[in-house]
């Protein structure tokens, strides 16, 4: 029941690009776990972009097994040369001691207070396919319906009926600041970033927990549309936080 979030500290000019992460990761994939391209959700999000001036990338993994299999290649990585779109040596891989790395569980996930407030920042184009064309407003419908899917795709509990219902049709947005910018690699497009604090009103105990837990879950999972391009990472937020350097 682990997440995972390694991240692979660059050395090279630029930051990753898209189209060059997935390739590699694919092939990683591939040797470690061929079957798993035959399920629907995929069990990964991938993430780049530059913290304190050095470029990285992200490899987030949802399934137990896939990290027991691919965390041995990935660290074996330090000191290599590879090549995501351009070319990099990798400097370390992390997966504690940098703000985009992480291991947890999914008990872990559901501990302390829930909240009715769930603030979050998307730092990479996040966009939905809605009605077969690309939609980049985070509705909170929209927003909870993904991790809703990706959680009960891979983590040992589905929401209660209750709970599904309160969070899809009563969480509002109580604060937005963001923009859209295009997002071009195998789609073109546009998505949003900035920060939205939703809402849910009068949310019960259980209620509150599950929205708590579902913005954690973001962490790891992204939300939206291609994901396994770098597309919607995202991450809670508390006001006093430090702004994070983006993609």
């Amino acid at each position: 029941m682990v997440l995972a979030a390694m991240v692979l500290v660059l050395e090279g000019e630029g930051t990753p690009e898209p189209l060059g992460l997935r390739g590699f990761f694919y092939t990683l994939l591939k040797e470690a776990f061929p079957e798993v391209h035959d399920q629907g959700e995929n069990p990964f999000a991938l993430g780049f972009g530059v913290w304190r001036g050095q470029p990285w990338a992200r490899v987030s993994l949802l399934k137990e097994e896939l990290y027991a299999r691919l965390s041995p290649k990935l660290f074996g990585l330090e000191g290599q040369e590879v090549r995501l779109g351009r070319p990099y040596r990798v400097r370390a891989v992390l997966q504690e001691g940098h703000p985009w790395a992480g291991l947890t569980t999914y008990p872990r996930l559901f501990q302390g207070p829930g909240s009715p407030n769930l603030p979050l920042r998307f730092h990479t184009p996040t966009f939905f396919r809605r009605k077969g064309v690309q939609y980049p407003l985070p509705e909170p419908r929209l927003v909870l319906e993904s991790l809703l899917r990706r959680l009960e795709a891979f983590g040992p509990l589905r929401a209660p009926e209750g709970v599904r219902e309160g969070l899809l049709e009563r969480t509002t947005v109580r604060f937005l600041e963001g923009r859209t910018r295009m997002a071009r690699a195998e789609v073109d497009t546009v998505g949003f970033v900035g920060r939205v604090v939703y809402h849910l009103p009068r949310a019960t105990e259980e209620e509150a927990l599950w929205l708590t837990a579902l913005g954690r879950f973001a962490f790891f999972s992204g939300l939206g549309a291609k994901t396994g391009l770098g597309y919607g990472l995202v991450r809670p937020y508390a006001e006093a936080s430090p702004e994070l350097e983006g993609p």
